[in-house]
């Protein structure tokens, strides 16, 4: 079953242009070199496909920065909030 449900989250994440973002294999507690080989690995495919080709630029740039979509108003974080405060 997990194999059918990876293989329709291929294809999905194909069709929304995110191919090579999933990745399944079965490693067993025993196998250490193997999780950091494979670990390794996707990761470096993640950086080489580069950033999701869904996220607005803005959120690439600054990854870390949240950012609400328009019309969406947004809570301050208590330190924004403090900092606000502070400068009035």
């Amino acid at each position: 079953m997990t194999l059918k449900r990876i293989a329709f989250m291929q294809q999905l994440l194909t069709f929304m242009g995110l191919e090579g973002r999933l990745h399944l294999e079965w490693i067993s507690s025993a196998e250490a070199q193997k999780f950091v080989r494979v670990v390794t690995d996707f990761t470096e495919t993640i950086r080489r496909l580069g950033p999701s080709p869904l996220q607005p630029a803005r959120h690439r740039q600054a990854a870390n920065v949240m950012v609400s979509p328009p019309g969406i108003a947004r809570s301050a974080a208590p330190d924004e909030a403090a900092a606000v405060a502070k400068s009035a």
